[in-house]
Parts: structure tokens; sequence; C-alpha cells
């Protein structure tokens, strides 16, 4: 069944008040509601009004998306405590480029937020059809996680490749 405009609109409005009160909920542990409705509201409508469409992830995909990224956030943890209590241990940061896999906007917002999380990596942005990433070292291999982790969020929001 074909929806019009105006149904999608609709729905996409539900997505998105949903995934905005979630993240409301879970950011005031359940309080300020007198201020959350009209900020969520706000959201729904800019979110819709741009034209954007809320993610609807693959339920089936999420189990190993989870533990992957839990284990690598871990072992990012571990290795910043290894670097803090071992100041002598070598770096060599540098902004290095990552070419970009997926043309989803979804799964570059996604890489681009979660990347500073893994072993190695501070921080990154989107820049054409490449993800920059700041890393402590740029000897180490960080690339083989960082393009597992788009594969990651390739399935997870059922985007495909470049084609």
């Amino acid at each position: 069944m074909e929806r019009t405009g105006s149904q999608r609109r609709w729905v996409d409005g539900l997505g998105w008040a949903a995934i905005y009160a979630a993240l409301w909920a879970s950011f005031s542990e359940g309080g300020g509601w007198s201020l959350g409705v009209p900020s969520i509201l706000l959201a729904v409508l800019l979110s819709v009004w741009l034209g954007l469409r809320p993610w609807h992830p693959t339920l089936s995909a999420l189990p190993g998306f989870i533990a992957f990224f839990l284990m690598r956030m871990l072992a990012g943890g571990w290795d910043v405590a290894v670097r803090a209590l071992h100041p002598r241990r070598p770096l060599q940061p540098a902004w290095l480029d990552y070419p970009l896999q997926c043309a989803s906007p979804q799964v570059r917002l996604l890489l681009s937020a979660l990347v500073g999380l893994l072993p190695g990596t501070l921080s990154s942005r989107v820049d054409g059809e490449r993800l920059r990433v700041h890393v402590l070292d740029e000897r180490q291999a960080w690339q083989p996680t960082v393009a597992e982790l788009e594969r990651h969020l390739q399935r997870l929001l059922g985007a495909g490749g470049r084609g």
C-alpha cells in the first residue's frame, strides 16, 4: 500500500516523536516534561519540515552491532587508560582520511558520531566522500575497525553500499 505525502509525513512525525521522547526520557531521567514536550514537538516539526526520515533499524542486526560496539568501546577506554598511566607511550597523532563505502547519510552521521569511541580514535568529521578521523597514533591499524563499524551500521540501518 502506497502512502501519500501527507500520510508519510504523519508516520515520520510519529517516528521522530518516539525517538525524541525516548532520548528526552533517557537524558532527563524521566523528568522535565514541561520543557521536554515543547522541545520534542519543535524537533519533530523541524525534522518533518526538512524531510528527514526516522531511522528504522533492522532488529536482527542489533545484537551483532551492540556486541561489536561494546567490545570496541571497552577497548577504546582501556587504550586511553593505558596511555594516561604510561605517558611515555609513543603517540603520533594525525588527521587521516577514511574513504566512505556507504552513501547513506544516516550511516555517515552515526559513523562520524560513534568513531570517536573506538580504540585509537578521538574525533571525526564527514568531508565529502571521506571521513576525516583524528587518531592517537597514525601507525596503528584503525581503518579495519572503522570499516567494520561502517558495515555494522549498514546492516543495522538496512543501507546499501555504493552499488
